[in-house]
């Protein structure tokens, strides 16, 4: 009888040893493939940060950089419309204050053609011609001739910043930028798939 009971003690004790360790065994399993799942939770919700961040950047780019030049060339349109000087002079002078003051955004096999510089000063340079045609006869021929000179020269610049354009998407800050930029994103991805592979290994076991 006693060695029954005994054999009966044993017999609990191993299965709760036994229990015990399967709940370890499950709880280490399981906190394991809780971490694996909020950390590609969490990294998930980081590229999709980074992405919106470049997004950010890059409008943020057009807006600073960009824009402002499609906008100068739509003031210099329209003062190629324009009926008089004055009018004129009025779409110009925006059209200056929006290009930057120096430099040029052709940063391989760069001319004066783009330079930034020399377009303000071309563009000073119609605004006192400008001025000095509006004190003149307007149904005389030294007035519509210099009103029609200065209409060439404004679509002369204007062919120019269109030409210096597409130099500002590609100069040679934003080509790092972007090199940087696509070079985390890879990475994380990376990341994310052996992370994923990860999760998916618990998941089968």
């Amino acid at each position: 009888m006693q060695h029954r009971q005994t054999d009966t003690l044993n017999t609990m004790t191993s299965a709760k040893t036994m229990v015990r360790a399967a709940y370890r065994s499950w709880d280490e399993d399981g906190n394991k493939m809780t971490s694996i799942y909020y950390g590609y939770r969490l990294m998930l919700i980081g590229i999709l940060g980074f992405i919106a961040f470049g997004a950010g950047m890059a409008y943020y780019g057009y807006q600073s950089a960009i824009y402002p030049v499609d906008k100068a060339i739509g003031y210099l349109s329209r003062a190629q419309t324009s009926q008089t000087p004055e009018i004129l002079v009025n779409y110009i002078k925006p059209a200056k204050q929006l290009l930057p003051e120096n430099g040029n955004p052709v940063w391989s096999f760069s001319t004066p053609r783009t330079d930034f510089g020399l377009i303000r000063n071309d563009l000073d340079a119609m605004i006192s011609r400008a001025n000095s045609i509006s004190s003149m006869e307007p149904q005389s021929a030294a007035y519509n001739t210099g009103l029609e000179d200065i209409r060439v020269s404004i679509k002369i610049l204007q062919t120019n910043l269109e030409d210096a354009t597409p130099y500002l998407y590609v100069s040679f800050t934003n080509i790092i930028l972007s090199v940087i930029w696509i070079s985390v994103i890879l990475i994380i991805f990376a990341i994310m798939k052996k992370g994923r592979a990860k999760f998916t290994e618990y998941e089968r076991a």
